[in-house]
């Protein structure tokens, strides 16, 4: 799971718990555990263009594709897969250009600086959030991390540009850096009530990431993913619509978020001329319960479906990305994800 979902979820449910407060500074740490399970199912093998491929543990084999040095592979791993990832974040609040009207009487400045440990990579994270008016927030952050290989399985980071799809493994950084803004509204303001809070947040994005180890156009690896993440410019999208109510299960929602490249990764090998997809747009839905456990922690959960690429045959079973031809989109399930937080 994203650090900036769990950021977003923060200043959505507006807990800004204090553990120390002077001069109307507000001074909060947190401890997070957060983990998710990937529910297993074949790349959408033998569904059609926008069909939703059922969850399947019965892998399909690679009988059809062989080019080396891409060997192919299999589809689906036939037991899924999971992540857990450990954060700390200490934040800090100061009244900044306050008002004394109700759209401006919360004004603030924000920082925060999250250190995140997961099996196979470290990274620390800085977070500056400007709130000039209540319903409007903008912020600007970077994240420096690196990772490592664990039992030569799992790769923490490394170089996905050999055509073989095998990603190779090397030292360096990987740094993602992310200006955007959030537009929040509760109609709680309007019609005040404890019943009343109608929720919407929108929050675009725009972020920059690199890796050490990579020149332009060459693919690579971080934290364990597809290997398909390239030096240049993303655009990320967030966008809530949320009840909250006075009980133990605080807040229901859904929670929709989009990713896609922009400038020359964007052009690299697009769909509509049967490339492997480089100017996809990525959708996950993700409906989403938040529990109040105490004046001091909560869990969030979430159920996630995600709009993937599917590929047409026998591309689809090639193990490198650039071997394979887009052929239109699919639906599946995603995984089951959570975040537990305690405030120190």
């Amino acid at each position: 799971m994203k650090v900036r979902i769990l950021d977003f979820i923060l200043v959505l449910l507006l807990i800004i718990p204090s553990a120390a407060v002077a001069d109307g500074v507000v001074h909060s740490t947190s401890f997070s555990v957060e983990g998710a399970y990937y529910l297993d199912d074949n790349k959408g093998y033998g569904v059609g263009d926008g069909g939703f491929a059922p969850i399947s543990y019965d892998p399909e084999g690679n009988t059809v594709f062989s080019s080396p040095p891409d060997n192919g592979r299999d589809l689906g791993s036939g037991w899924g897969s999971a992540e857990i990832q450990a954060l700390l974040t200490h934040r800090i609040v100061l009244p900044f250009l306050e008002g004394t009207g109700a759209l401006t009487s919360d004004n603030n400045l924000a920082f925060s600086f999250t250190g995140a440990l997961t099996p196979v990579s470290v990274r620390f994270e800085a977070l500056a959030a400007l709130t000039p008016i209540a319903f409007v927030n903008v912020f600007a952050g970077t994240m420096v991390g690196t990772g490592w290989d664990l039992f030569g399985l799992f790769h923490g980071m490394a170089l996905n540009a050999d055509g073989s799809g095998i990603p190779k493994s090397d030292w360096g950084f990987v740094s993602k850096s992310r200006i955007g803004g959030t537009f929040q509204f509760d109609l709680a303001e309007v019609v005040p009530g404890e019943w009343t809070h109608v929720v919407v947040l929108v929050r675009p994005e725009l972020q920059y990431a690199f890796f050490s180890g990579a020149d332009r156009g060459e693919a690579w690896l971080w934290e364990a993913d597809e290997g398909e993440n390239f030096n240049g410019f993303m655009f990320l999208g967030t966008y809530f619509l949320g009840y909250q109510m006075p009980l133990r299960l605080d807040t229901v929602g859904l929670l929709i978020e989009t990713e896609q490249n922009l400038g020359y990764v964007k052009d690299l090998s697009p769909m509509d001329s049967a490339g492997w997809g480089s100017d996809y747009v990525q959708i996950t839905l993700s409906p989403l319960l938040n529990f109040m456990l105490s004046e001091t922690s909560y869990l969030v959960v979430l159920f996630q479906l995600r709009r993937e690429r599917l590929y047409d045959e026998p591309s689809i079973f090639a193990n490198y990305y650039e071997n394979r031809s887009a052929a239109g989109t699919y639906w599946d399930f995603y995984r089951i994800a959570f975040s537990y937080s305690l405030i120190l």
